[in-house]
Parts: C-alpha cells; structure tokens; sequence
C-alpha cells in the first residue's frame, strides 16, 4: 500500500467568486474542495451518494428545506443521498465535501 498524502492548501488557486477543485477520486470515495467567496452561493442540488460536509475555513450557512445550519470552521454535516441543500458564502467559507460511493 502507497500513502499519498493530499495537500488541501495546494488544490486551490484562488480564482473567482466560486471554485471547486476534485481532489480524490476513486471507486469508493470522492473528495471534493469548494470555496465560496464574495457571498457566492452553491445553488440547490443533491448528491447521488451519502455525504459530509466539513467547513475548513470562513463562515456561511448550509440549507436543507427550512433548517440553516450555521457553518464555520470544524463543523461536519452529515447527508443523506439525495438530500436537496444549498450552500452560501457569509462572507466565505472553503468546505470539504467527501462522497461515499457504493462498492461496485
């Protein structure tokens, strides 16, 4: 077994108001770095697998139907797949999304 570490601070460049940057990618699980800056907002979606999202750096809120849940650093939320929810820069935040695929 390799261990190769993945360097977060190194994936972004910094570019616009919103940046998303895949940072592992296999069969079972797929890590996914955002940056919302300016108030950019992740507009309403859903993931096709179970997710967590975990807020590295900044402030904004994650919505899901009614409920927000205030995001800042160290806080991680569990979703379901297919969970509709959108995400918003208060003013930035850089999250780390990590998606649990089913074992093919």
């Amino acid at each position: 077994m390799t261990i190769t570490p993945i360097q977060l601070q190194d994936a972004l460049r910094g570019e616009g108001e919103r940046e998303v940057r895949t940072v592992l990618s296999d069969e079972r699980r797929k890590l996914v770095l955002i940056a919302l800056r300016e108030g950019a907002v992740l507009a309403a979606h859903h993931a096709i697998h179970p997710i967590t999202i975990h807020c590295l750096e900044g402030q904004g809120e994650l919505r899901v139907g009614e409920e927000v849940v205030p995001m800042s650093p160290g806080v991680v939320v569990p979703l379901d797949a297919h969970v509709v929810h959108e995400v918003e820069g208060k003013p930035a935040l850089v999250l780390l999304v990590t998606m649990f695929r089913d074992k093919k």
